[in-house]
């Protein structure tokens, strides 16, 4: 399959990274991210890192 250059960047990561470092990842960028279930807006919790649950990423937000 062939992805645009900016893509096959990402995918190269993704692939290449541990999960150890995605977590890193997240954590770096937590203060960007929002989430919404239809209704509400949530942000993830500044107070607590992005860490794992079992083999999960679990990332803790708070509603706005």
């Amino acid at each position: 399959m062939e992805y645009t250059k900016e893509f096959q960047q990402v995918m190269d990561f993704y692939r290449n990274t541990t999960p150890t470092q995605k977590k890193m990842f997240l954590n770096l960028i937590s203060d960007t991210l929002m989430f919404f279930d239809g209704e509400d807006t949530y942000q993830v919790d500044n107070e607590t890192y992005t860490d794992f649950n079992g083999i999960y990423h679990q990332i803790n937000i708070k509603k706005e």
